[in-house]
Order: C-alpha cells, then structure tokens, then sequence
C-alpha cells in the first residue's frame, strides 16, 4: 500500500490542473492534492512565487507553470530567483505551454480533433505558440461541432472558444495518452521523472 503523500498543486489554468493531475496519477505514487490552487496567468504565480515556497514547509508544493516566450527554463527559474530550492517545493515548466503537452500524443490528439495524423506538430515544445497551433488543428477539423466549441468566433477579441478548457480536459481525462506524449514531449517526461522522486 503506498503512503498518500499530500501536496499544494499549484497552476496556471484548468487545463493545466488535469493535466497535472493525470501526471500525478501516472507516478502511482499515491499522490493526494489537499490544495488546487488554479491562478489564472502565469504573472499571478510568479507573484507569489516566495510564498509558495515558504507555504512548503508546512505541505509540500508542486508549480507548473508554462515557460511563454521566455528562451529557456533556467533562465525562468533565474528570472524568478527559483534556482535554490527547499526540499519540499517542485517547480516545473511546460515548454512552451501546457498545449504542448496536449498535442504530444499526437494520435490521440488527431483522434479527437478529427484531422489526420500527420497535421499535428511531431515536435510540439519547438512551436512558438502550442495554444494557437492546437486552436487553429482545430479549425479545420471536420467535426464542425468541436471547432465552434474550441475556436473563437471570427472577430471576437478573445482566443479560444466558449468550451476550450472543458472539451480538452474532458479529452485529457478520457483519452490522452501520457506514454505517447512523454516520447514526444521533453518537458513532460522530465516532470514525470522529477515527481517519482520528490520527497523520497
């Protein structure tokens, strides 16, 4: 029987927190999330960066949070002043989005959206925007009902559709393939490794 070990989840968005989820559950470590903490952008964790590590020595904390348009992890976790550590918190960084992730299992992905194979990205963290890139995979689909529910309407000022975050967690719980995409995703298969080791 493996111990719960209790931890503050820490992450940008919703689909982030599935996603995570799913990783956790992956590491069959018997991960448990006492406190999801979904903080809407990146700005609002970096904020509060220094408290999370400091809330960590009293639950331990995981950060996930997407590395943008900055050039390299190091350099995020420099810019952060996250280099040095306690035992306790694990900081973690989605290049170049948690999308990227997403769309690594390229088969499923292709599955979902109703697009062959070969039009998903075989190397999704090089892509200078994943969130775009899946929107606009999504786009040409051929499941009309799927586009309208995760691309925006033409002119609108936002980038997703009205059921973005629910469709792709809802394919993320149900039908992504966490082995398929950690072979085509560097960030996610050393965030997988990272936790089957923290705390130990």
């Amino acid at each position: 029987m493996v111990k719960p070990l209790e931890i503050a989840l820490v992450v940008e968005d919703v689909l982030s927190l599935v996603l995570m989820e799913k990783v956790l559950a992956h590491t069959e470590r018997g991960y448990s999330v006492l406190r999801p903490l979904v903080e809407r952008g990146v700005g609002n964790i970096r904020k509060s960066v220094t408290k999370y590590v400091n809330a960590s020595r009293a639950l331990p904390h995981v950060v996930l949070t997407d590395l943008d348009q900055i050039r390299c992890a190091p350099l995020l976790r420099e810019q952060w002043g996250v280099t040095d550590l306690p035992k306790s918190m694990l900081f973690r960084v989605a290049v170049r989005e948690s999308e990227a992730w997403v769309l690594a299992d390229r088969v499923g992905f292709a599955g979902f959206a109703g697009i062959p194979v070969n039009k998903v990205p075989a190397a999704p963290e090089i892509l200078a925007d994943p969130k775009q890139e899946l929107v606009n995979l999504v786009r040409r689909s051929r499941n009309k009902r799927l586009a309208a529910e995760l691309v925006p309407a033409q002119g609108s000022a936002v980038s997703i559709g009205p059921l973005y975050n629910e469709r792709l967690s809802q394919f993320v719980r149900e039908t992504w393939s966490m082995e398929a995409a950690m072979a085509n995703s560097p960030s996610l298969a050393r965030t997988v490794s990272r936790l089957q080791n923290f705390m130990k």
